[in-house]
């Protein structure tokens, strides 16, 4: 109770931040952002040009942590995508754009270097769009109506999800109003676009959602088929991908605080905030579901795994206790190898590496990933537990008559059980919460269906107070679970 009340606490603070007026009327240019701070995104084109700049206070922040940064003061200007930044509501956050059209780019899609004629027939499909003027009214038709076009791509996603002979798995990322969530479904513009292109071609859709960071590396593994993603075409790129012709143009935004008049977002008091933010993250378009979806994936990729971990611990462990010295030897070698790697570094390979080739579901490779790790944890703490049992236990059963199957599930195992069940407790809550890098390899769990809801919403905040609560729960739930079990297990005398 003592985490809930310290964590709704700093939601309080951070919503009561300060409204610091500033006056910004001798910024007309980029240039003008010298000695400044300025918020973006880390590794992006904005950053490496303000980098080579000198002279401004760069501040690294995830897409959808950028205005926030702005509204509490953090940073004075945040640099994002100019169409993004025309379609939100920023007067009613306070914020104005005070510089446009910065780095102008192209951005396209991309295709694995082998895949030329399916590049052939999306450059033909674009050149029939623009030729027609479909192209035009299409894109003034998304900047001027994005409700109503949201909803008509939501339905041709429904109606694309693998249709046809060939399903294309298209790889995206989260960025309102390319590719976000609405009523429990993805929409956007890039995806929209590419539903068109497939009922055009004849092929389904596959969209995973994926880190951008992990897109191209996904791409050259044959994972996925094209990256639809807002991705600006860059020479380094383009010597890894096979870049589409443009269809999207456009730059970035300076958005800084307005000098006009403090927002009446800001005016209001942190219990209307708060009712804000919920209706904004779970009540409007009916955004729960999302979260909802994620607990539920998390929820089954824990169980599957805490089966998988033991079965491959009880494995290890039988390994380990081995009459051979050379199988203990191979055994505690290859624990001290799971060990000694870090987990995301493992599912990254068994996700691009191992199982590059394999038509294997993303879930899979996460179950077996985990296995393989906490396996080898809980291998350690199933030999701990077993050689903790006195030696005379086994003979005590043995002259009792009873086999030494029967020996070591009656009396062997109540014992070892006794001894593990506080550490084993710490392992599956611990597994529990590793479960959160998962979205590096295209699974929507928990914690990346906050990131979506973020990336949709660009309220950083409560969606992760909302996930934090969830993963309390649920270890404090697995706890009292272990701890139930323990008592199941542990002589009445010794619980006294």
């Amino acid at each position: 109770m003592r985490r809930l009340v310290f964590i709704f606490a700093v939601y309080l603070l951070c919503a009561c931040s300060a409204d610091k007026k500033a006056d910004y009327s001798d910024v007309h240019d980029i240039s003008d952002l010298k000695g400044h701070s300025v918020a973006v995104s880390m590794g992006s084109s904005y950053d490496l040009m303000l980098s080579d700049m000198g002279g401004v206070e760069l501040v690294h922040l995830g897409v959808s942590e950028l205005l926030l940064a702005v509204e509490t003061g953090r940073a004075e200007f945040c640099i994002m995508d100019q169409i993004q930044a025309g379609m939100l509501n920023l007067a009613d956050r306070g914020l104005e754009i005070k510089i446009r059209d910065i780095l102008k780019g192209t951005a396209a899609a991309g295709f694995n270097k082998s895949d030329t004629l399916l590049q052939a027939e999306f450059n033909a499909y674009l050149r029939n769009l623009k030729e027609t003027g479909e192209y035009d009214r299409w894109s003034e038709r998304w900047m001027s109506r994005p409700d109503s076009m949201a909803d008509e791509a939501l339905l041709l996603t429904r109606q694309t999800a693998g249709a046809g002979n060939r399903v294309l798995k298209v790889g995206i990322t989260i960025n309102y109003p390319y590719i976000f969530y609405k009523e429990g479904g993805l929409t956007g513009m890039e995806l929209d676009l590419m539903n068109r292109f497939c009922l055009y071609a004849g092929y389904g859709t596959d969209f995973q959602v994926t880190d951008f960071s992990a897109l191209i590396p996904a791409l050259n593994s044959r994972k996925i088929d094209v990256i639809v993603s807002h991705m600006r075409v860059t020479e380094e790129r383009a010597r890894k991908v096979l870049f589409s012709d443009p269809y999207l143009q456009g730059g970035g935004a300076a958005v800084c605080r307005s000098a006009k008049s403090v927002s009446a977002k800001l005016r209001k008091g942190p219990w209307d905030r708060l009712k804000s933010s919920w209706r904004r993250n779970l009540v409007e378009e009916k955004r729960w579901k999302l979260l909802a979806s994620g607990l539920l994936v998390t929820l089954e990729i824990s169980l599957y795994s805490i089966l998988a971990a033991i079965v491959a611990g009880v494995i290890l462990c039988r390994l380990r206790m081995g009459r051979s010295k050379s199988i203990r030897k191979t055994a505690s070698a290859f624990i001290g190898l799971v060990r000694g790697i870090p987990l995301l570094v493992i599912l990254m390979i068994m996700f691009y590496v191992v199982f590059a080739s394999a038509s294997v579901t993303a879930l899979t490779v996460t179950v077996v990933s985990f296995g393989i790790y906490y396996g080898a944890y809980f291998g350690e703490v199933f030999r701990m537990g077993m050689e903790s049992v006195d030696r005379g236990q086994w003979e005590a059963g043995l002259a009792l008559g009873l086999g030494k199957f029967q020996t070591f599930l009656k009396v062997i195992l109540p014992q070892a059980l006794i001894r593990i069940i506080p550490v084993f407790k710490g392992e599956v809550i611990t597994l529990i919460k590793t479960t959160s890098v998962v979205g590096y390899v295209a699974v929507i769990d928990l914690t990346k269906a906050s990131d979506i809801l973020r990336s949709t919403t660009l309220d950083a905040l409560f969606p992760l107070l909302l996930v934090t609560l969830v993963y309390i729960v649920l270890s404090q739930l697995t706890g009292w679970g272990l701890d139930a079990l323990d008592r199941r297990f542990t002589p009445k005398n010794r619980q006294s």
